[in-house]
């Protein structure tokens, strides 16, 4: 289906550095080796994906709904996008749902994957200070199967500050997200000695602790009972702390509910764990409004941070943050662009549909867009407003 709508110009304008900011997406996107044939090629395989992300940013959630916005994009927003012209028709024109599904699922996902990670990270740390931290979690895509009748899992790796996916790596079907950190934290520029990667009680793991101290990266993991002897070593050295003033004490309310993380401390030399220097306890608690206590738990941390880089308010932000990947991405992908409902499983469309939600998320991210879901549905209603997004 081709789109010839009347109206060359965007109603929000388009000037001369809006067009050259875009043009940066596009060249980031120019970096995926087309993989076509180039006899029959009408559409450019950068037009292709850069007009996936602008229906993405509009809302569509599968092949069949990017086919639809993109063929109601404007003729101003196809120019900018770098539409070919069709002179017998006398308009840009767009490419249809079926080229677009061929398309994305014919796309080498890894490549895809570096390029779209590493522009995301320096267009996050661009005027980027201090320490970069990076939380790593797993998402499972429950509507995609791979091809081994596996669940497709994808392994990401997020900036705290940001909310931006850097990095996204398949999880093979035969193994699992703790044997996939070395695959991922490859593709991530990282500055040795300011890094800290945050991750969940799965990854704390002998070997994973190795891995970041030969690359020079800090980390930050939680410590649960699969770490039997080292979960214990924790308990017995943090017991003692735990009976004093907290190092640090932060109450919100929000959603009826009053909610309490409390922060112990300790340097440790003698815990036999890689590069472990210091270890932590939080204790969460939340109450009713009249004081009554809902529920508490503690959650307890090693690190090979040390100092002030170690303070109690510090490891109780690494914390809480790393919890973010969850609400930041991986549920914003499953209620904005219902992502675990999609059945897209042929090829690498699964994987490239996950990078393109990436993409659309990090340009809202990058401008600091905090209402996700409203925001893609005032694009949805007018789809030159994603220029703005696009212009980084």
């Amino acid at each position: 289906m081709s789109s010839c709508q009347t109206g060359a110009a965007l109603s929000s304008g388009l000037d001369n550095a809006g067009k050259e900011k875009i043009g940066r997406l596009l060249a980031m996107l120019r970096l995926v080796k087309d993989f076509r044939d180039a006899r029959g090629r009408v559409y450019d395989l950068e037009f292709v994906l850069a007009t996936a992300t602008v229906a993405t940013l509009a809302g569509a959630t599968c092949y069949r709904e990017i086919g639809s916005e993109a063929a109601d994009l404007s003729q101003g927003l196809l120019a900018a996008l770098g539409a070919p012209y069709g002179y017998f028709r006398g308009c840009y024109t767009v490419p249809c749902e079926s080229t677009i599904r061929e398309t994305l699922k014919g796309v080498n996902s890894h490549v895809l994957d570096l390029v779209v990670g590493t522009w995301l990270h320096e267009q996050a740390t661009r005027d980027h200070n201090g320490d970069l931290v990076i939380a790593l979690d797993g998402k499972v895509l429950r509507g995609a199967w791979s091809t081994e009748n596996q669940q497709f899992t994808l392994f990401s790796a997020m900036t705290h500050n940001q909310g931006v996916v850097i990095a996204q790596t398949k999880v093979p079907a035969d193994t699992n997200e703790i044997t996939q950190v070395a695959n991922l934290l490859k593709n991530i520029k990282h500055e040795r000695g300011r890094t800290v990667i945050t991750a969940d009680a799965a990854h704390t793991q002998v070997k994973t602790a190795i891995l970041l101290w030969k690359k020079r990266i800090d980390y930050v993991f939680t410590v649960k009972g699969n770490q039997t002897k080292l979960f214990q070593q924790i308990f017995d050295r943090l017991l003692p702390v735990i009976q004093k003033t907290p190092g640090h004490e932060v109450e919100e309310c929000s959603r009826g509910s009053i909610k309490r993380w409390t922060t112990w401390t300790r340097p440790v030399d003698d815990i036999r764990f890689p590069r472990a220097r210091t270890i932590a306890v939080i204790c969460r608690e939340e109450f009713d409004l009249t004081g009554a206590r809902l529920s508490k738990e503690y959650a307890f941390i090693v690190t090979s941070l040390r100092g002030e880089r170690a303070a109690p308010d510090a490891i109780n932000t690494h914390v809480r943050m790393h919890w973010g990947i969850e609400n930041r991405v991986h549920y914003v992908r499953d209620t904005t662009w219902r992502e675990d409902a999609c059945q897209a499983h042929q090829e690498n469309g699964p994987h490239n549909l996950a990078i393109i939600r990436n993409l659309a998320l990090g340009l809202l991210r990058l401008h600091g867009v905090t209402k996700i879901k409203e925001t893609v549905q005032e694009i949805g209603r007018d789809r030159n407003r994603a220029v703005q997004y696009l212009a980084t």
